[in-house]
């Protein structure tokens, strides 16, 4: 005789605790700041993921993406050259804006792959460039890979003011 035959209310309460499970994942609302999207301006959705604070959460929601992105980040990180890294950007990426930094003190080490670079001092001024920059049918991804800065106290902070920005349009 099988375990499922002798204990058949195992099997019950095994699929009851999934079936719990199913319905709590899909009531899930999303959270702020981790892929919300923030507004569609002219049919480009702006997607705030100001939580991700590391690259491996940046480059979890970009493999998300569908369509042509463009990233805005906050910080390059020297593992931008590792090969799966490349990968996920190759396919993914059409233009990475990087913001709070000047042209003068951006290193371009670890990004070979990005063909389209743009720097701006401000987020503000990134959330506009990326508009310019977005085809069509692409997706603009604020997921910044690195921990607040640049004038904001925390990713709360850095979101809304994405938020802000993309409002402005």
């Amino acid at each position: 005789m099988s375990s499922e035959q002798e204990h058949p209310s195992l099997r019950t309460v095994g699929d009851g605790l999934v079936d719990a499970r199913r319905a709590a994942l899909s009531a899930h609302e999303p959270v702020s700041h981790s892929l919300e999207l923030v507004a569609s301006v002219n049919g480009i959705p702006f997607i705030n993921d100001s939580k991700a604070t590391f690259l491996d959460a940046a480059l979890g929601s970009l493999a998300q993406m569908t369509g042509n992105v463009v990233w805005i980040v906050g910080d390059l990180s020297n593992e931008l050259d590792e090969g799966y890294v490349q990968d996920i950007i190759r396919e993914k990426v059409s233009a990475v804006v990087l913001f709070g930094r000047s042209p003068d003190e951006m290193e371009r080490e670890g990004i070979a792959s990005v063909e389209h670079l743009y720097v701006t001092d401000e987020l503000r001024t990134a959330v506009f460039l990326a508009n310019e920059l977005v085809a069509p049918d692409g997706t603009v991804l604020f997921s910044p890979a690195c921990p607040s800065g640049n004038g904001f106290a925390n990713y709360e902070e850095r979101g809304a003011e994405f938020k802000r920005a993309v409002r402005d349009l």
